[in-house]
C-alpha cells in the first residue's frame, strides 16, 4: 500500500507524552491543565473531568485506565496519555508506554518516591525511553523540594538533574527558579513575570544549578573534558546539549510546580516542545518515513461504537479507508472511522502522519499489542511487558440469561486488558481468572455490568489439590442386576500402582482368553476414568496412576458398555480402598523482587509458608530477586500481604511447577477444614 498524504503538524511537530505515577500524585489534572492551557479554557471544572470519565472512575476518585487528550500548543501536535495509578492497573499502563516517546514521572513533593515509579521507570529504562520529572504539589505544608532531589538522584542516579527550583515553598510557593539561565519565573495574572533569583535561595540555587551542568556535559565528550579541567560552559553551551541528552537518555531532567495552584504547568509544556524528542528522533529505532505500521496501545469497549482501538503510527502516513494487516492474525483490516480522542470527546480526521497517536473504531480482533503493517511483515518492535495477573477468582454469572453472554463479554474485556487470564477447570466446571489485585476483580466486574449487562460475582478460586496412591493393590469391580427382564452383568479384575509425579495416567489391557470380550475394554478404562474424578480423600481427581485391566466375566445377553463402566469404577475404588492414598498439593514456583534490605524479611516469609528458596539473585537499583517453591494454598493472598510488609515495593510473579505430596499433618488439618466447609 502506498503511503497516503496526511495534513497537520508534521512528524517532526508531534509530541507524545504519557504521563506516569502513583494514585493521587497529581497526574490527571496535570493532563488536564495542560489541555487548559492550550485551549484558552479557564478554570479547572472538577465535577466535569475529561480524563477520569467513566462511571467506575467518577465512583471511586481515580484514574481506573488510560485515556488521552489530543490539542496543539506552540507549533505543536501534543498526543498526551493520561495513565492509572493504582499497582493494578499496572496492566494498562505498560502496554501504553508504547504510544508515547517521552515518559513525564509525577511526584507528589510531599510523599515523595513510591513504588510505582521505580517499576514504570525500569520499565521505561530497559525501552530506552527519554524519562523526565514533574515535583508537584510543592504548596502542600509537607512539600519537600531538596530532600526530593536527593532522593531522585540517590535512586536514578546523576543523570538526573534539577532544571527548576521552586521559587518559595508551601504557601509561599508562587513561581521557579530557572536554573539553566540563573533567574526568577513568577507567574501574575497569567503573566510571566523574570527577576533575578532572591538573594536568600543563591546558594541553593547554585547548589542545584552544579548537579544541572555535571549531568548535561555528561552527553558530550569534549565538553566533559574541559567541565573536568574546570572550565564551566556557558548558558548557551549547555542549552544546545538539552534536547540531545534528553533524547539519548543521558539526561532526565526534573521540572516543578503545583498543578492545583496552576504553576509549573506552562514551562512543562514549553519544556516538551523545546527539549523533548518527536517520533522522528524516537526511542523505537524505525525510521518514520518507511511503510505504513502502527501499534496498538489500548483497546477500549464504547456502548455506543462497540470497540475502539488506541493506535500509534510508528512509521508511514495513511489516510480513512486504507488498509492494514494485523501481523498476528495476518488478517487486512481497512480503517473506516479514525478519530482523535481527547477524553470520551472524538473528533473525526481524515489522515494521520507518522508518529501520530489516533483512534480506530469497529476493527475486529485487534488486541493491545497487536501490530499492523502495510503488508502483514513483522516489525522489529519492541512491545512493552503487561504484568500477568495471579490473584485467581472463579466467576459465577447471577442469571442464565448473564451466563450466555458471559464468554462474548469476558473475550471482550480479555481484548482490552491483557494482564487477565482466564482457564476452565473441566473437572469441576469452574471458570477460573486471574488478576493483578482484588480492586482489579472489582473494577473488571463492574465494567463487565455497565459495557455488557452481565451481572457476575466473584469468589475466590479453590486450589488444585489431587490425589494418589503410595503402593500397589488390587481391585474387584462387579456389576451384576439379573432380577428379571435384560439385566445388568460386568465384572472386572483389576491391579493398580504409582506412577511417578506428573505423569498422569496408563492403562493397560491384559485380558487373556477372552475373560471380558474386546469390545467392552474401552467401556472398563472410562468407568476408571470417571471414578478417577473424585478420590476418596477429599473428592479431588485421583492422578499419578497405572491400571492393570487383569480378568473379569461377561454375560453373552446382560452384559453391556454400562454395566462394564460400573465395573470399572468399582474396582477402582475398591483397588484405592485397599492401599494408602495421599493427598497432593500444587507447588508455586515465586519470584519476589524487593529492596536489598528486605530481602531476609521475605525469605523468613516464604520460609513460614512452607516454601523452599531456591536461591536470589543482585538486580540494579539496589534490588533482589528472590526464587522460591511456596505451595499455592500458602500463597493465596501473598500477594497482598507482601505488598503490605514491603510498603508496596515487592513485585511478586508466580507460576504452577508441580504437585507434591502433602506432609501428614498438614493434610489432615486441611482435609479436616475442606470437610469442615462441606
Amino acid at each position: 500500500m502506498a503511503n497516503s498524504a496526511a495534513s497537520g503538524p508534521t512528524t517532526q511537530q508531534i509530541r507524545n507524552v504519557i504521563v506516569v505515577g502513583h494514585t493521587g500524585t497529581g497526574k490527571s489534572t496535570l493532563v488536564e491543565g495542560m489541555l487548559r492551557r492550550a485551549t484558552n479554557q479557564g478554570q479547572r471544572d472538577s465535577s466535569h473531568p475529561v480524563v477520569d470519565f467513566t462511571d467506575e472512575e467518577q465512583t471511586r476518585g481515580h484514574s481506573l485506565q488510560i485515556a488521552t487528550v489530543s490539542f496543539e500548543f506552540d507549533g505543536c501536535r501534543f498526543n498526551v496519555i493520561d495513565t492509572p495509578g493504582g499497582v493494578e492497573a499496572i496492566g494498562d499502563t505498560l502496554p501504553a508506554l508504547a504510544g508515547a516517546d517521552t515518559a513525564v514521572f509525577v511526584v507528589d513533593a510531599s510523599v515523595g518516591l513510591q513504588p510505582q515509579h521505580d517499576q514504570v521507570w525500569r520499565e521505561c529504562e530497559r525501552l530506552g525511553m527519554p524519562r523526565l520529572v514533574f515535583l508537584n504539589k510543592l504548596d502542600l505544608e509537607r512539600a519537600q523540594y531538596q530532600a526530593n532531589i536527593d532522593a531522585l538522584r540517590e535512586q536514578y542516579g546523576k543523570p538526573l538533574a534539577p532544571v527548576h527550583m521552586p521559587l518559595g515553598i508551601h504557601e509561599e510557593f508562587d513561581g521557579v527558579i530557572d536554573l539553566l539561565h540563573f533567574n526568577a519565573v513568577e507567574f501574575h495574572d497569567g503573566q510571566r513575570i523574570e527577576e533575578d533569583v532572591p538573594e536568600q535561595r543563591v546558594e541553593q540555587a547554585r547548589s542545584n544549578r552544579d548537579f544541572l551542568i555535571e549531568a548535561v556535559v555528561e552527553n558530550d565528550d569534549e565538553m566533559l573534558e574541559r567541565y573536568l579541567e574546570g572550565e564551566v560552559p556557558d548558558t548557551k553551551e549547555l542549552a544546545e546539549l538539552f534536547a540531545h541528552g534528553v533524547a539519548e537518555c543521558g539526561f532526565f531532567p526534573v521540572l516543578c510546580g503545583s498543578v492545583e495552584q496552576d504553576i509549573g504547568i506552562e514551562l512543562l509544556m514549553h519544556f516538551i516542545v523545546e527539549e523533548c524528542p518527536s517520533p522522528a528522533e524516537s526511542h523505537l529505532d524505525i525510521p518514520t518515513d518507511g511503510p505504513t505500521a502502527a501499534v496498538c496501545i489500548k483497546t477500549l469497549s464504547d456502548q455506543y461504537l462497540g470497540r475502539i482501538n488506541l493506535l500509534r503510527t510508528v512509521s508511514g502516513d495513511f489516510a480513512v479507508d486504507d488498509a492494514l494487516v494485523n501481523t498476528r492474525t495476518s488478517e487486512s483490516l481497512r480503517l473506516h472511522q479514525v478519530f482523535r480522542m481527547t477524553g470520551k470527546e472524538q473528533s473525526p480526521i481524515s489522515s494521520v502522519h507518522a508518529g501520530d497517536v489516533f483512534a480506530v473504531a469497529k476493527l475486529d480482533d485487534i488486541r493491545t499489542g497487536d501490530v499492523l503493517t502495510a503488508d502483514g511483515s513483522p516489525l522489529d518492535l519492541t512491545i512493552p511487558e503487561h504484568p500477568l495477573g495471579h490473584h485467581r477468582v472463579v466467576l459465577h454469572p447471577k442469571t442464565a440469561s448473564d451466563d450466555d453472554k458471559l464468554s462474548t463479554a469476558l473475550q471482550r474485556l480479555l481484548d482490552e486488558d491483557p494482564s487477565i487470564r482466564t482457564e476452565r477447570d473441566e473437572d469441576r466446571g469452574l471458570l477460573i481468572c486471574s488478576f493483578l489485585g482484588q480492586s482489579h476483580v472489582e473494577v473488571t466486574i463492574d465494567r463487565m455490568q455497565r459495557l455488557f449487562g452481565v451481572g457476575v460475582t466473584a469468589e475466590p478460586a479453590p486450589v488444585a489439590f489431587r490425589e494418589t496412591i503410595e503402593g500397589e493393590a488390587t481391585g474387584i469391580g462387579k456389576h451384576v442386576k439379573q432380577s428379571g427382564g435384560h439385566g445388568q452383568y460386568g465384572i472386572a479384575h483389576i491391579e493398580i500402582a504409582p506412577l511417578g509425579r506428573g505423569e498422569g495416567f496408563a492403562f493397560e489391557d491384559k485380558i487373556v482368553g477372552g475373560a471380558i470380550p474386546n469390545g467392552y475394554i474401552p467401556s472398563v478404562e472410562k468407568g476408571i476414568l470417571a471414578a478417577m474424578k473424585k478420590g476418596p480423600l477429599g473428592g479431588f481427581p485421583v492422578v499419578d496412576l497405572e491400571v492393570r485391566l487383569v480378568d473379569g466375566k461377561y454375560h453373552s445377553v446382560d452384559s453391556s458398555d454400562a454395566a462394564f463402566q460400573m465395573a470399572g469404577s468399582l474396582a477402582l475404588r475398591d483397588a484405592i480402598a485397599n492401599t494408602t492414598a495421599t493427598l497432593l498439593e500444587p507447588i508455586l514456583d515465586l519470584d519476589v523482587v524487593v529492596p536489598d534490605d528486605m530481602t531476609g524479611t521475605i525469605m523468613s516469609d516464604l520460609s513460614a509458608r512452607r516454601g523452599r528458596i531456591q536461591g536470589s539473585d543482585a538486580l540494579s537499583g539496589g534490588r533482589t530477586a528472590v526464587h522460591a517453591q511456596v505451595p499455592e494454598i500458602e500463597a493465596t493472598s501473598i500477594i497482598t500481604e507482601l505488598r503490605a510488609v514491603t510498603s508496596g515495593h515487592a513485585e511478586v510473579a508466580m507460576r504452577y511447577h508441580h504437585h507434591e505430596e502433602v506432609p501428614a499433618q498438614i493434610a489432615k488439618r486441611l482435609l479436616d477444614q475442606i470437610k469442615g466447609d462441606d
